[in-house]
């Protein structure tokens, strides 16, 4: 067994109340300004804080965003998963709020620099209702990562692929409560990964029409009670109207 640590509530609230971005422009400063203090509490886990991987950050023209994204989310995802760490505390901001103010600082600082108030608040807490798993800077790769592994392919990351490679329409489908469905989450992955034209959904002209189509979709459909393989057909026949408009 090992441990790993969730912020007490109380540090929680008041890291969120004080939001001082000069603070965040430092070295890492929540263990030396709770020192001597109970500022955390251990929680037992199958792995210790210290097999934790490193995240890296590279310059964009030196490899694409997304592709770096989609590396440390199989990093992450293999370390912290559900049979690693109980799901209770996956969702749960104090675990995460730990890791991106001591573990993973410096990754931040690269990724997500701490240059406004509304940026600590959305990459470094939980803020925004159903965003947070596709804004949170840790959240979000392990989400993707958690909710697109799949046995079915010889690489069970191989739609975590498809969820990076088409972040900007995919984020339209996560930032909707159906995205909770984790069947109605694979099945849209799915009919990305299986359309060859698919990549048009990448324009400015299309990347919100299949979050829209798939939302109005389950408005209308009870899509829980029917197969993963017709939802991804239905969720295919959806992305060939969108790009043959």
């Amino acid at each position: 067994m090992g441990k790993m640590y969730l912020l007490n509530d109380n540090v929680l609230d008041n890291l969120k109340k004080s939001i001082i971005i000069e603070k965040y422009k430092q070295n890492a400063f929540l263990e030396n300004e709770y020192l001597g203090k109970q500022f955390r509490t251990s929680i037992d886990t199958f792995i210790d804080i210290s097999d934790l991987p490193e995240l890296y950050v590279r310059e964009k023209d030196e490899e694409p965003f997304w592709i770096q994204d989609l590396n440390n989310a199989i990093k992450l995802h293999s370390v912290i998963n559900s049979k690693n760490i109980p799901i209770r505390y996956l969702v749960d901001e104090r675990f995460w709020t730990y890791l991106t103010h001591t573990v993973y600082w410096d990754y931040l600082q690269k990724r997500w620099p701490a240059d406004s108030e509304s940026r600590v608040k959305q990459k470094w807490f939980f803020d925004g209702g159903n965003q947070v798993f596709s804004r949170h800077s840790l959240v979000r790769l392990w989400w993707l990562a958690e909710c697109s592994y799949s046995n079915y392919y010889s690489n069970p990351y191989e739609l975590t692929k498809t969820a990076f490679e088409f972040q900007d329409p995919f984020n339209q489908v996560i930032e909707r409560k159906i995205s909770k469905s984790r069947k109605i989450f694979r099945a849209a992955l799915k009919a990305l990964h299986d359309t060859p034209e698919a990549y048009k959904l990448k324009g400015d002209k299309n990347r919100t029409k299949f979050g829209k189509a798939i939302n109005t979709i389950a408005g209308v459909k009870l899509i829980e009670v029917m197969s993963e393989d017709e939802i991804v057909n239905m969720f295919k026949q959806q992305i060939g109207y969108i790009i043959n408009e």
